[in-house]
């Protein structure tokens, strides 16, 4: 008998609320096929963030994947304008224009995360330095001021 099979009487891990949200999503894919043709083309650029994502926090496909979003909307908004078919859809992620704006919008989420993030990280380093030396600065008045026993 193999372990890793769930014995008859037990229950399956995943609970019926996360059964019952995956079977809206598949429900809700197949009624907007239109809208989730759109939104799995142009949102390759997140899931590829996902998977390559060596940190151990795997923070870049939030970044990528909101930016990736911001770009797509456009494309949604052009397909509700041309009407909600799969062949106005499969028009819209056949055009080069429509892909580089979406696909745009995970550039720009790749050099927020690599750029932005390490220029926030040392601003911050500069400024608790200068705090340590403030600090310190204060620490040596008070030693004047009170003498040795202070510290």
């Amino acid at each position: 008998m193999d372990d890793d099979a769930p014995a008859e009487g037990k229950k399956s891990k995943t609970s019926f609320s996360t059964r019952f949200a995956f079977f809206v999503v598949l429900v809700a894919a197949v009624i907007f096929r239109s809208f989730t043709l759109v939104f799995f083309v142009c949102m390759i650029p997140t899931v590829v963030a996902a998977i390559v994502d060596n940190h151990p926090r795997k923070t870049a496909w939030l970044t990528i994947g909101a930016m990736n979003m911001a770009g797509t909307v456009p494309v949604w908004c052009a397909l509700m304008d041309r009407g909600q078919t799969l062949h106005a859809a499969f028009q819209l992620v056949l055009q080069p224009e429509m892909l580089l704006l979406s696909y745009g919008g995970a550039f720009v989420g790749w050099m927020i995360y690599n750029k932005i993030t390490p220029l926030v990280a040392k601003v911050v380093q500069a400024k608790n330095e200068r705090r340590l030396k403030d600090i310190a600065r204060r620490q040596e008045a008070l030693v004047k001021k009170w003498g040795e026993k202070v510290v």
